[in-house]
């Protein structure tokens, strides 16, 4: 995720993790700052923000657009560094 949100922070595109860890910023900001990463980091406590965008397992991943319409989900591990990736959010961006 930090590669990503370093390669695409200048297009405004943005890297955002949801944490749903129920000890909330109390787990997630020791962990952030551990591994030095910069990319905004939100906690639920409830499953009440995965149950809003249909997230019923972990992680998953999903690509918002401009207009806030959800046009890409995948389920585990993604690699948003990964040069398809990256192009996949290029052809985002260009549509936007």
């Amino acid at each position: 995720m930090q590669k990503a949100h370093d390669m695409f922070q200048e297009k405004g595109v943005v890297v955002l993790a949801i944490s749903i860890d129920g000890t909330g910023e109390r787990a997630v900001k020791p962990f952030m700052t551990k591994h030095g990463y910069t990319f905004p980091s939100l906690t639920a406590r409830t499953m009440d923000v995965a149950r809003q965008f249909g997230v019923r397992l972990v992680p998953t991943t999903l690509v918002v657009n401009r207009q806030g319409m959800i046009v890409g989900s995948g389920v585990g591990p993604v690699d948003l560094a990964n040069p398809a990736f990256a192009q996949y959010l290029e052809s985002v961006l260009s549509a936007s």
